[in-house]
């Protein structure tokens, strides 16, 4: 009776080990990286995938003939630019909808009008009249309604993007 206990004991341990073993080795076969199977996606891939999208799909092997996988990097037409210009101590600058402004030196104040100041997105905050533009901030002009900055000492050097007119 021993005997059959040991003998069944030790055949449902072999059985047990084996299935563990075969669940490992199931485990490791899994699909080749970089296939379909793959789940995980490889920046190889990605990088081929984004190159023919540039392409507009034309060239499977990259973005461009020659292998440059990277886009062009010519500026593209009707896109604006931010413009560099200098104000006179005392000058304003009034900006269309959507006209973007970034001080780089000098000192400079808001100028609201009736609806509103200035926004100033880097800090989530609205300039009210005659607040100080911080510099180096992306400052947004909400509307075409008068709102603007006015330059107050030291001739200060502005960027805009956008519509704008100096007085």
């Amino acid at each position: 009776m021993k005997r059959r206990i040991a003998f069944f004991g030790t055949m449902a341990l072999t059985l047990a080990v084996g299935v563990m073993i075969g669940q490992i080795g199931k485990a490791d076969s899994g699909s080749t990286p970089g296939s379909a199977e793959d789940p995980i996606v490889t920046k190889s891939y990605v990088d081929s995938k984004i190159a023919s999208l540039g392409s507009g799909g034309g060239n499977p092997g990259g973005g461009t003939p020659g292998g440059n996988p990277g886009g062009s990097t010519t500026p593209i037409s009707g896109v604006d630019t931010f413009k560099v210009i200098q104000l006179k101590t005392g000058q304003t600058l009034k900006g269309g909808e959507g006209t973007e402004i970034i001080v780089r030196s000098g000192s400079v104040t808001a100028i609201a009008s009736s609806s509103g100041g200035l926004s100033d997105v880097s800090n989530s905050a609205d300039l009210a009249e005659g607040a100080q533009v911080p510099a180096n901030h992306l400052i947004l002009v909400p509307r075409a309604d008068g709102r603007g900055i006015k330059a107050v000492a030291n001739d200060p050097y502005i960027m805009v993007r956008g519509t704008y007119t100096i007085q």
